[in-house]
Order: structure tokens, then sequence, then C-alpha cells
């Protein structure tokens, strides 16, 4: 049983031009691929100093909001070795003034009492953010949705094999309004992750717009998948479903299979990572799930997903192109966690 969340193709095309800097989207004005490309190194500092600046997430808002000490705290330390050309240095943690100067051309939200910043050592790794879609909102406001992610490495910056090591932290959304008086153009008016009620409605909106559900009941299982295939592509059999882009470069299958040898877990993982070179797996036993993740040798990257009960073994398989990681990588969080079997409760 299939249930399109959003049609799909439209959904994709939207999607794919953002990614590949066309930044367009359905039913909106179009934003100039330079001020989002402009935007990235300061979206990706936002997005470091809320995940680090205390034990929730910080959430971001307007000028009836005013930013806490912690997250100017965690922005500038984390500042001092995010992308250059925001021109964040060591004095800037010393002197109000330049503190004021910067935050006022970037932000919205009122500002504390500014203080002196102690300096921290730098957060392990490198947080930064992977946008999605975007939606015009009001005249000269704009809302850029997409994935958190924590890396070696901005994603601009990242050689295929670095993708391997990406986690996928959280959605989150950007609210940004047109300002000539702003750094880049633009002043942030909000910023949040998906778990926060108040983006709900805008969750749900970007999830319907990427992700397709599949259920079926028979075999008794269900998975989120990208909604780049579309009905045409989907290819049912007694054993599951599968899916795969003409010109090659995406593919995906679910099936089921009987677990005739009655193994469990942990040995069938390790039989499937042993038997290929540089496998990379890991295994959930809270979830009673694991992944397998490789590269082959016709310069695919392929992610797998299992579930083993008693009776059967689960397989979700995602397969993209190497050169194409900065667009599909993410869907192997959603593969993932969305992965669910009657037999057991997971994900």
């Amino acid at each position: 049983m299939k249930n399109h969340l959003i049609r799909t193709l439209v959904a994709w095309i939207t999607t794919c031009c953002l990614l590949l800097g066309c930044v367009s989207f359905a039913g909106a004005e179009q934003t100039g691929t330079s001020d989002f490309d402009t935007l990235l190194p300061f979206m990706d500092l936002v997005g470091s100093a809320a995940m680090t600046a205390g034990d929730e997430p910080e959430v971001i808002g307007n000028e009836e909001t005013t930013l806490s000490a912690a997250f100017l705290s965690a922005f500038f330390n984390n500042g001092l070795t995010a992308d250059a050309t925001l021109g964040i240095t060591t004095d800037i943690l010393t002197d109000t003034a330049k503190q004021a100067a910067f935050l006022g051309n970037t932000f919205a939200a009122q500002l504390p009492t500014l203080e002196t910043i102690a300096q921290t050592l730098p957060i392990s790794g490198y947080i930064g953010f992977q946008p999605v879609t975007v939606n015009a909102v009001d005249a000269g406001d704009v809302q850029i949705i997409g994935e958190l992610y924590w890396g070696t490495k901005p994603m601009r910056d990242m050689a295929e094999a670095d993708y391997h090591d990406i986690q996928w932290l959280d959605r989150a959304l950007y609210t940004f309004r047109a300002d000539a008086a702003a750094m880049n153009g633009y002043l942030l008016t909000g910023f949040s992750v998906g778990s926060e009620l108040n983006m709900e409605d805008a969750m749900q909106s970007y999830t319907e717009s990427i992700l397709v559900e599949y259920i079926n009941t028979s075999l008794g299982f269900s998975i989120l998948y990208p909604s780049v295939f579309t009905d045409d592509q989907l290819i049912e059999t007694e054993d599951g479903v599968s899916a795969a882009l003409p010109d090659g470069s995406l593919s995906f299958f679910v099936r089921r299979v009987a677990n005739s040898d009655n193994t469990n877990l942990a040995d069938y993982i390790n039989v499937i990572a042993n038997g290929i070179t540089g496998a990379k797996a890991i295994l959930h036993e809270e979830f009673n799930s694991a992944s397998v993740t490789y590269d082959t040798e016709d310069g695919n990257t392929v992610f797998d997903v299992y579930i083993v009960t008693d009776k059967y073994v689960y397989q979700a398989e995602l397969t993209y192109r190497k050169d194409l990681a900065s667009t599909y990588n993410m869907y192997t969080a959603y593969l993932e966690n969305s992965f669910a079997v009657d037999e057991v409760s997971v994900g």
C-alpha cells in the first residue's frame, strides 16, 4: 500500500533545484542564488551555537525576544573556527562594542547586557546545515528548511569519503527578513529545530515535500523513502518493494526474507560486514536494528538497514552514486529512523 504525502515529482524538482544552487520553489517567489550562498556560513554557525549552548537546542526569535548569554557565548566561541568570511576573531570576545555591532547586523532579536566572553575549547568536529527547501512567507521574508548535521568539516568542503562520517542531528528552520543594512542583506528573525512544537506545521510540510511513506501490511513493515521516485517506478513483489531512477544514480528496496538459519542480529551483521571490503557496521541493539555502509567498485555508496526477528530478516537499502552524496546522504537517516516492522517496536 502506498501513501503519498505530496505529489512527488514537483517536490523533488523543487528540492534538487535548491541543492544544485537554483533555489526555486513551487508556489512562491524565487530567491537569488547569491543570497543563499552567502547566508550558508552564518546558518552553519547559528545551528552550531544553538545545538551546543545548552542541554536543549536554543530557539531564536525576532525583535520581541532576547538572545541568551549562553547562546552568545557558544556563537562567538564556535565562530572562532567557523568560516573566515564571517570575520569572527578572538578580540570580539572581550569587546562588547564589536559584539553589539556584529549581532545587530545579523539578528533581529534584542541583545542582553553584553559582557566579556570566556574562550572555550573548540567543539569536536563541525556542526552545519544542509538546506533542502525554501519558502517565501511574506514580502522580503524567506524560510529555509533543511537538516543539521555533524561532520568532520563543512559539507561544501567534503570529499566523497567524508560523507560516511556524517551524523544527521535534526531538522531545522531559519527565517530571514530582507534588510539592506544587514550582513549579506538579511536579518535572522527565527530559528528552531524540528522537535519544537511551534515548528510542527512547517516541519510537516517539509517532510511531506521530500518523503513518501510506504506501508506493506502483508509483509508487516513500513518506511519513508525519497520522493524522487514516481509511482510508475515502484515495483512490488511478494518479498517487498523496489525502485530505481532511469540513470542509475539512485535506487532503493525493502524486502523480507525468512530467517532460515535462526540467526540473531549481531551474528547476521557480522557475517554481512565481514564479507564486504571496507564495510562499516553499526549495531543498535536497543532498537533491534543495525546498519551497514560501504562503497562499491562501480562508484556507488550502499546503505543497508537490517531488522532481524525469530521468523524473518528485514532489509532496507538505499544506493546512490558517490558523487551525489551531498544530495542523497541525508536520506539514509530517514530510511533508518523510519524503518519499522510489526513484529518489534522500532524507530
